[in-house]
């Protein structure tokens, strides 16, 4: 009996250990289990904190100027992005903004030196988006000192003489829309003028109408022209935010401008209201330049007025006989000018002139007139002895080779 008791307090503290081990190993779990979480959870809030990245901007974009250029791009909607880091150049050059600007200027940058431009965002701890890249080239002076300047010509359009601006757009560059220039002649002649012309932008040629310099025409002659113009240098096929001048130094050669002031812009009127003249010869058929028509009137006497919208400096006119009756043609006359319609200056006076040689025959008469009028009056006073009078053209010119 003693062996059993004794076997039976054995295995009764056996139990008692074994179940005291087994609550020991159950803490020791717990203890475990409970440390392992915490260690998971503190992974977790780090990878939240600190690897989570900024968010990424998107559309990056680049305009080359005068040895800078600007990039701009469209920033992330998230919450985490806070600011801006551009890393640039070959050294890797820095530069940080405080706040999420969309668009930067690059100065400074090297003549003709290729870029590559890397644009992160920064969160509030700066840690870093994933990049975004582009490769640009500032304009360099040497790239604009290559561009040739534009051309220039004086010609004639219509009754207008213009400076025209050849060549301001090219593959190279594009008409930013400024020009300034000094024109030089014989005689001490000196003008200068200049010209925005925004609606002009990017056209390959300007004509500056010549009477913006405060003169009608240009006479004949050899002419200096310093002039300068703006146009936006195109790099590749993107063209710069920076316009610059191309300045240039040119001999012109003018040539003689000769205009029909009858096509000009204005009204024929005459003194014996014969409109609308007899079978259709009114008095608009004097200035149609068309000698098979005529102006009859059942006058021997008549005076026939052009008015322009523009004042000219006649230097010349023609007369064209009518078909038939050469005692209708004129006689005596004087052409004279005007600034406002009644107070009139003889420009020329003819007296006794004889008959025409032939039916619709042109004579010429050259007038050494200087001044520009916009009112221009034929007034004949005497026919050849016909109780009628008739002209088949009266034509006003300018001639700048009178000048």
């Amino acid at each position: 009996m003693g062996i059993n008791r004794l076997i039976h307090k054995f295995s009764k503290t056996y139990k008692m250990k074994r179940i005291k081990s087994m609550i020991i190993v159950s803490i020791l779990l717990a203890l475990l289990s409970n440390y392992g979480c915490d260690s998971m959870e503190d992974n977790f809030k780090q990878y939240l904190e600190e690897y989570n990245y900024s968010g990424k901007i998107d559309s990056l974009r680049v305009y080359p100027g005068f040895e800078r250029v600007v990039l701009a791009w469209d920033n992330p909607k998230d919450q985490k992005s806070k600011s801006i880091k551009i890393i640039y150049g070959a050294d890797s050059t820095v530069v940080t903004y405080d706040t999420l600007v969309d668009s930067v200027s690059i100065e400074g940058l090297d003549a003709g030196t290729g870029y590559e431009f890397i644009v992160f965002t920064l969160d509030a701890k700066k840690n870093i988006s994933v990049p975004t890249s582009i490769t640009a080239f500032p304009v360099s002076k040497a790239f604009v000192d290559a561009l040739t300047p534009p051309s220039i010509v004086v010609q004639t359009i219509g009754a207008e003489q213009y400076i025209s601006v050849i060549g301001t757009t090219n593959v190279l560059m594009r008409f930013a829309g400024d020009i300034e220039y000094t024109v030089s002649g014989a005689g001490g002649f000196t003008q200068s003028g200049k010209a925005q012309l925004p609606d002009m932008e990017g056209k390959p040629q300007i004509n500056l109408p010549v009477s913006a310099l405060g003169i009608s025409f240009l006479p004949p002659g050899e002419y200096t022209f310093n002039y300068k113009v703006s146009v936006f240098p195109i790099v590749g096929n993107l063209v710069s935010v920076d316009e610059v001048w191309l300045t240039n130094t040119q001999t012109v050669m003018v040539q003689p401008v000769v205009i029909n002031l009858m096509n000009t812009p204005g009204t024929i009127s005459e003194s014996n209201n014969n409109s609308p003249g007899h079978g259709g010869e009114n008095v608009d058929k004097l200035i149609d330049n068309d000698p098979g028509t005529k102006y009859l009137t059942f006058q021997n006497t008549a005076w026939m007025m052009w008015k322009m919208e523009r004042a000219f400096a006649a230097t010349k006119y023609t007369l064209t006989s009518g078909n038939d009756d050469d005692g209708r043609d004129p006689k005596d006359w004087t052409v004279e000018g005007s600034d406002d319609g009644v107070t009139w200056t003889v420009l020329d006076r003819q007296t006794n002139f004889p008959k025409f040689p032939q039916r619709k025959y042109k004579i010429s008469f050259l007038m050494p007139n200087r001044t520009a009028y916009n009112h221009y009056r034929l007034n004949v006073t005497a026919n050849h002895g016909s109780g009628l009078f008739q002209l088949a053209d009266w034509i006003l010119y300018y001639d700048s080779g009178q000048q």
